[in-house]
């Protein structure tokens, strides 16, 4: 072995070491600042969890663990429209976690953040949930492809292969809109602002409509230099001031 290679072999063990230090460093910084964020939410010194969980968050991403505490942290602070983002943020990683779950929905009722009835045809859509509307409508659609292949095998008689087909059409039709209208309520944005208030314009001297409570979900539509056109969940609509608001789904 000449010395340039056992150089560059050297190097690259060495390389090697350091980047296995530097993550079991990293992973000790972190669950310092986790355990911190603990003990600061144990004495009741929730600003101070606050600090510690939002640290750890922009040093190691989003995890169930984390935004859970850190949602607990600002509803025990009274920031409601940041304890509701971060629990949904959680739900989103974590659907099925019960504890999730049951404290957005005790902050919210707590608040009085009810949310409206789906009117009209949004009460058909809102049966199934995103997931199992784009499956209906795979399944819609893997149906419609094999029927067209036995069709043509074993010569079905017309009458059947013309209402096979509608009736697999229609449903991949429902499917499709069913999909696209759970889909605006995906990826909702948050009432951060305490006296955010909707607006008939995108100006600041426009006629405010009424306020929006901090904590509440919104839909945006479109946005206008610093305002964003939103719909909520009792499907009041205006324009608010874009800061006023946060996206769950970042």
């Amino acid at each position: 072995m000449n010395g340039r290679n056992f150089c560059s072999i050297l190097l690259m063990i060495t390389s090697l070491l350091l980047w296995q230090s530097l993550e079991i460093r990293a992973s000790t910084s972190e669950e310092q600042l986790f355990q911190q964020g603990n003990e600061a939410y144990s004495r009741g010194d929730h600003e101070q969890a606050i600090a510690r969980y939002e640290e750890l968050v922009a040093a190691a991403g989003l995890s169930p663990a984390v935004l859970f505490n850190l949602a607990n942290s600002y509803a025990q602070n009274g920031k409601i429209g940041r304890a509701v983002l971060n629990y949904e943020r959680a739900q989103r990683l974590a659907p099925g976690d019960s504890d999730i779950i049951g404290n957005l929905e005790l902050v919210r009722k707590e608040s009085g953040l009810f949310t409206g009835e789906p009117l009209g045809a949004d009460k058909v859509f809102h049966l199934l949930s995103l997931n199992q509307w784009a499956m209906l409508g795979l399944l819609a659609l893997l149906g419609f492809t094999l029927f067209q292949a036995a069709a043509s095998k074993f010569q079905l008689g017309g009458k059947t292969r013309v209402g096979v087909r509608i009736s697999c059409l229609l449903v991949l039709l429902v499917a499709g809109t069913g999909t696209a209208v759970r889909y605006q309520g995906f990826k909702p944005s948050v009432v951060t602002a305490a006296d955010a208030r909707l607006l008939i314009s995108p100006f600041a001297s426009a006629t405010s409509i009424g306020a929006i409570q901090e904590g509440r979900l919104v839909f945006p539509q479109k946005n206008h230099g610093s305002f964003t056109y939103v719909k909520d969940e009792t499907n009041r609509q205006g324009w608010i001031v874009s800061s006023s608001l946060e996206a769950v789904v970042r």
